[in-house]
């Protein structure tokens, strides 16, 4: 949700903080009070200028946030993004991880509905069964790889996917499994493989 609405709500400049709680509010120990009264004080003072997600002690921006614990008080980390403020006694705001004010005043983007495939590798992947959702239908298609981009094997079976999505102008990005870090295509042996195979699917 909060990272829907951060692309939703382009050029915002007032603060929208989404919160909730791990035990139920009328639970003795939920923590959705303090949650709600800390998400109530940040929009209140104004300083962020964003879609954001109070969970836990700190404010996260809502596109960097991601589920971490089902059972756990703090629910969402952001792996690849510093928090934008802390709370404790008092609340602390991370002045260099926010965003500027934005020009031009708020537009409200829809979120259509595009046809994405994700392709989620593993050991033995059989990358064959997936070439029939390869269609001009398909606007993106998602490539969970190992590590810094690794993917099983020598990247050849993955040839016919890659080169049905340039024909098809398909967008084909790959990321890693790793909750931090990112890719880097060609640091390994097997990452070297689908960049290569990227490089000649192009080329057909």
């Amino acid at each position: 949700t909060a990272s829907a609405l951060s692309f939703m709500l382009d050029g915002l400049n007032k603060p929208v903080v989404l919160t909730g709680s791990q035990i139920p509010l009328c639970e003795i120990r939920s923590d959705g009070r303090d949650n709600l009264i800390t998400a109530l004080l940040i929009a209140g003072e104004g300083i962020v200028r964003e879609v954001c997600l109070y969970f836990g002690g700190k404010l996260l921006r809502g596109n960097r946030a991601t589920k971490y614990s089902a059972d756990g008080l703090i629910a969402f980390v952001s792996p690849n993004y510093p928090s934008l403020a802390e709370a404790g006694i008092s609340i602390k705001y991370n002045e260099a991880a926010l965003l500027p004010r934005q020009e031009g005043g708020l537009k409200l983007q829809t979120l259509d509905n595009i046809p994405i495939g994700v392709i989620k590798v593993f050991p033995g992947i059989q990358f064959s069964l997936f070439e029939a959702i390869m269609t001009e239908k398909l606007r993106g298609i998602v490539i969970e790889t190992f590590g810094a981009g690794n993917i099983p094997g020598d990247g050849n079976a993955l040839l016919p996917i890659i080169r049905k999505a340039f024909q098809n102008g398909t967008v084909l990005t790959v990321c890693s499994q790793c909750p931090q870090g990112a890719v880097s295509l060609g640091t390994y042996e097997t990452s070297s493989a689908l960049k290569k195979r990227a490089r000649s699917a192009d080329s057909t």
